[in-house]
């Protein structure tokens, strides 16, 4: 099992190139509760790519040190294992919280980052999204993993994809998505960093590298409005809607996905 001890906690990796490959390369971040398996339905599409993943502390098969996991740390980690697998140049590409970490690393004015995709994500935490987030963490507390699993559901399938696959809704499937998540410890650790954003809009300015940003039609948790905040606070950022799609657009509609990804990259597979 490939891993990197950064910033005192073990991450688990997967590069999917040799140190020799020259193509370019693309960092992938994931989403709240998911690890690296989660970007499989892009895999076959990103041939024209080195493709880092890895799950951030608390995912996946990473350590689960001391929490919060804040945005803050998280970015620290994501820079610290680029130092550690010497990639100096990179395109990013973040998914919800993983879009979070994303913009702040970005913000940072990092040498190396040359295109950024921001994916189904927001800037900043309103009462709305807190109150989202902390239903998940009463769910969790009344009613473990499953219970949270339950409760945010609707919140992260597109009416589309589950009228189209309603077997996502039931026990089996809910059994499945079980055995993914992080443990209890790390969930309370990721949601309790995740709430301590509070609005990075003002630091988007600092971001200069070209940036497009998508949001799924139907993302009930961060709707297509949080993602045209992020577009008109990052000078020249692409704002686009995936139509027909909710919060995992890799799963929901992987084609158009991959299109807008290997359009605005200039890479086919």
């Amino acid at each position: 099992m490939p891993s990197a001890t950064v910033n005192g906690t073990e991450l688990y990796y997967r590069l999917d190139a040799a140190s020799s490959d020259h193509r370019p390369t693309l960092v992938l971040l994931n989403g709240i509760f998911q690890r690296t398996e989660a970007w499989e339905p892009l895999m076959p599409y990103l041939q024209g790519f080195r493709v880092l993943r890895y799950d951030m502390r608390g995912q996946g098969q990473s350590a689960v040190p001391e929490g919060p996991y804040t945005p803050e740390r998280h970015a620290d980690d994501l820079q610290a294992l680029l130092a550690e697998l010497e990639i100096g140049h990179y395109h990013l590409l973040g998914l919800s919280n993983g879009g979070i970490v994303a913009q702040v690393h970005a913000a940072r004015q990092p040498s190396g980052l040359q295109r950024l995709i921001l994916l189904c994500t927001t800037a900043r935490v309103d009462p709305l999204i807190r109150a989202k987030v902390r239903s998940w963490q009463l769910a969790l507390e009344w009613g473990g993993t499953l219970g949270r699993l339950q409760i945010a559901l609707p919140w992260i399938w597109g009416r589309a994809f589950l009228e189209a696959h309603p077997e996502i809704d039931t026990p089996a499937s809910l059994e499945q998505m079980f055995l993914a998540a992080p443990s209890t410890e790390a969930q309370h650790n990721l949601m309790n960093g995740f709430l301590t954003l509070g609005d990075l809009r003002p630091r988007l300015a600092n971001v200069k590298v070209p940036t497009l940003v998508l949001s799924g039609e139907e993302d009930l948790l961060f709707p297509p409005l949080y993602s045209q905040e992020i577009a008109e606070a990052i000078p020249g950022a692409v704002h686009r809607i995936l139509p027909g799609v909710g919060h995992v657009a890799a799963l929901e509609n992987t084609a158009i996905l991959v299109q807008e990804i290997q359009s605005f990259l200039g890479v086919r597979a």
